[in-house]
């Protein structure tokens, strides 16, 4: 518990001295800072901040206190992939509805203030994409677009006007979504957005492991994964069986959303 004590403390400090650059967006984030990344391929649709804020994007407001919370996340995940040579992580949950697409679009946002990375999002919840909706996105290609349509992958990427983030969205849903996520295609994608930029960390919104076997044939080209799961709704036998799910994966920590405690350090542990 001390040293979640200290993480939070370090997030505090941080959210006073530093003001990220956040482009268009971060204007309305909390700073002025132009855009230092300039996008030539990937297309740019920056989200208003009050879109963000409504749908609980909070990571990148940096007056908000409740930030603090995935800064402490960030250093726990930073702490886990510099210790390592991990690039890539997975967010999933036993089941659908805990908030796993919410925590994986704040922890996001919240690698991407750092300096030193930039961060890709992608939504690999083939049959239930949350992410375009979480940033307020218009319908365009993505993922499923890619590896099914034979659309480029630039054309698939979008920034949402927040510097050193990237999403790569699934565009349209569909079903064979086990057979899609573990098709030779996937895998060649996996191991090039691993490869491509060293300096670059990959997000992925997994599917739910109880609910079917796509997340399962995707845990293999991951270096961790953390598991979501609800307060008051996630089951004890549903907790058990997810993490006997991934007993042959790196599990960098389970997260509590919803949490009724008062102690901000208890939220996620």
């Amino acid at each position: 518990m001390e040293s979640i004590e200290k993480a939070l403390e370090k997030a505090r400090q941080e959210r006073k001295t530093h003001r990220p650059a956040y482009g268009k967006a971060g204007a309305q984030y909390g700073t002025d800072a132009p855009p230092s990344f300039v996008y030539e391929q990937t297309r740019v649709e920056p989200v208003r901040a009050n879109v963000l804020r409504r749908n609980r994007i909070i990571a990148g407001f940096v007056h908000d206190p409740h930030a603090d919370i995935f800064r402490m996340l960030r250093v726990q995940a930073l702490k886990y992939l510099q210790e390592g040579t991990g690039t890539t992580i997975g967010i999933c949950s036993p089941n659908p509805g805990v908030g796993k697409s919410f925590v994986a679009a704040n922890l996001a946002v919240s690698l991407a203030l750092g300096v030193d990375h930039t961060v890709l999002l992608v939504d690999a919840d083939l049959r239930r994409p949350r992410l375009q909706d979480y940033f307020g996105l218009g319908p365009g290609p993505g993922l499923t677009d890619y590896l099914l349509q034979g659309i480029s992958l630039p054309k698939c990427l979008v920034n949402p006007g927040i510097d050193r983030l990237v999403l790569l969205p699934v565009g349209a849903p569909v079903q064979n979504s086990s057979e899609v996520l573990g098709s030779p295609k996937m895998s060649h994608l996996a191991s090039e957005l691993k490869a491509r930029y060293p300096d670059r960390f990959v997000i992925y919104d997994l599917p739910p492991l109880l609910t079917g076997d796509d997340a399962l044939v995707f845990l293999p080209r991951l270096d961790g994964c953390m598991l979501v799961i609800e307060e008051r709704r996630t089951r004890a036998r549903e907790l058990q069986r997810a993490l006997d799910l991934l007993s042959d994966t790196s599990l960098i920590g389970t997260i509590l959303n919803k949490s009724q405690s008062e102690n901000a350090s208890q939220y996620y542990y």
